[in-house]
């Protein structure tokens, strides 16, 4: 099977997988650092759903995305982040925030030299790519869409297979396989292609867990269509509103003699320049009187109010809170507190997700392709853990350690983010008190902890694979 993208004029295809090993063997190396996913022409990348919207097309294309087609859903949830200010700073607040936090690659347990060689070799890689950032929020997107997905670059360095850089495919471009429900990718001409399964080791893929319901009905567009149309007409209504009543009414009148086309004609000329040039000469036939509508000048207002609300809920569904982005009249600081831990509740429920989502897709086929099966998956891991307080936790330690607690002193580096010196480099910082500088006890008679580094660990011997040429 082949996925395409029909132009007007030319068609641009996704590479057909070889069915012959022999041809598989010869062609994995060049597919792994090709794009085999085209792009596609600017016309069919930016489809919008126009102006016109009413509550029954909304649901007409919600009934769309429901049959497995989300393309409609996703064009008008792309729409509504664009033009609504509010949906985007909590889309981009709930992205940003996972794309910044720190990381790590964790060897795994009872790792060996190997295993933990290969995870420091991931790690050094993965730190020098500057396209990481931008791959973990298009990632971080998937709770908006329901999905995302990237294709992997494949580049040789040194002999190895590295992710050179990661391509977006669009959101839009994925439907659910209505005979069974498969996630396939679609473009228009072209047939549905599982593409995660013709390539393997090409795409990180994330579908996280969002509402809970069927796949074609994950991901939180389906409530933000709606409360950002419905926002976007209030915020329509409200301005057509001030135009009518936070402007003075101009009321014209003729005498009855005046009864002629012309003398009607050019009173309400007279009226409409009033409302650019404020001035006008009118015969003494006709009559203009200026009113102010009730209420034009009150400070409340029903539309404000129904705005406030529906922004509200957004930042309810994307963030699980709403004191991080407005302030109500009943915020205060413990309150502020709350929402704040409920924030990053999320923002760590959804970074586990996403990390799962890499070490499967992107760190599996960095081992597979560089080391083989012989050497153990490590994992990636995003650091959520807030950072301590230097001088309270000092204090502690040294509180805790006086009342006979042995703390290990690797942990609390790791905890205050102080690394092991290194060679000779210069230090500073001394013996804790009662020790002394060539004696293994202090004046009291205690033993004095053995500062004499333990041996290497030995080698287990077994050397990294070479790099594969298949992807």
């Amino acid at each position: 099977m082949t996925a395409s993208a029909t132009s007007r004029g030319s068609r641009s295809r996704t590479r057909r997988p070889s069915k012959s090993s022999t041809e598989s063997k010869a062609r994995g190396a060049s597919t792994a650092r090709s794009q085999v996913v085209p792009d596609l022409p600017l016309w069919n990348q930016a489809t919008r759903i126009g102006g016109g919207l009413t509550p029954s097309r909304v649901s007409t294309i919600i009934r769309e995305a429901d049959a497995g087609e989300p393309r409609r859903l996703i064009d008008l949830a792309n729409e509504c982040r664009q033009r609504d200010a509010h949906l985007q700073a909590v889309l981009s607040s709930s992205e940003e925030s996972i794309a910044g936090l720190k990381w790590q690659i964790v060897p795994p347990d009872d790792a060996r030299s190997k295993d933990k060689r290969a995870a420091k070799w991931i790690d050094t890689t993965l730190r020098t790519n500057p396209h990481l950032h931008r791959l973990i929020a298009d990632l971080a997107g998937a709770v908006f869409y329901g999905h995302a997905a990237s294709e992997i670059i494949w580049a040789k360095d040194k002999g190895r297979l590295v992710p050179d850089r990661f391509v977006q495919v669009a959101p839009r471009r994925f439907r659910f396989r209505r005979d069974d429900g498969a996630f396939v990718m679609y473009d228009d001409g072209g047939p549905e292609i599982d593409i995660f399964r013709e390539y393997p080791n090409k795409f990180v893929c994330s579908r996280p867990r969002v509402t809970g319901d069927v796949p074609q009905r994950e991901g939180l567009k389906f409530v933000l269509v709606w409360m950002s149309t419905m926002r976007n007409w209030s915020i329509g209504d409200w301005l057509k509103t001030g135009e009518m009543s936070w402007k003075p009414w101009r009321i014209g009148t003729y005498k009855k003699t005046a009864t002629s086309h012309e003398d009607r004609s050019e009173l309400a000329d007279v009226m409409r320049r009033l409302t650019t040039d404020f001035s006008a000469v009118i015969p003494d036939s006709t009559e203009i009187r200026i009113e102010w509508p009730n209420g034009a000048t009150t400070s409340k207002s029903t539309h404000g109010e129904i705005v406030n609300v529906l922004a509200q809920e957004m930042s309810k569904a994307v963030l699980g809170q709403t004191e991080t982005t407005q302030a109500s009249a009943s915020s205060g600081y413990a309150q502020a507190k709350v929402h704040d831990a409920v924030r990053k509740d999320l923002r760590e429920s959804r970074a586990r997700q996403i990390a799962t989502d890499l070490t499967r897709d992107l760190i599996a086929p960095m081992v597979a392709l560089n080391f083989g099966a012989s050497v153990r998956l490590p994992r990636f891991e995003f650091i959520t853990a807030e950072e301590v307080d230097a001088k309270v936790f000092s204090e502690a330690i040294v509180n805790v350690a006086g009342a006979g607690v042995i703390v290990p002193q690797g942990w609390i580096r790791d905890q205050m983010g102080i690394p092991e010196p290194k060679g000779d480099e210069p230090t500073i910082g001394g013996q804790p008190e009662g020790e002394t500088d060539d004696g293994k006890t202090d004046g009291d008679g205690a033993k004095k902890p053995d500062t004499e580094k333990p041996d290497a660990e030995p080698d287990d011997g077994d050397d990294e694979e070479p790099a594969s040429e298949e992807a």
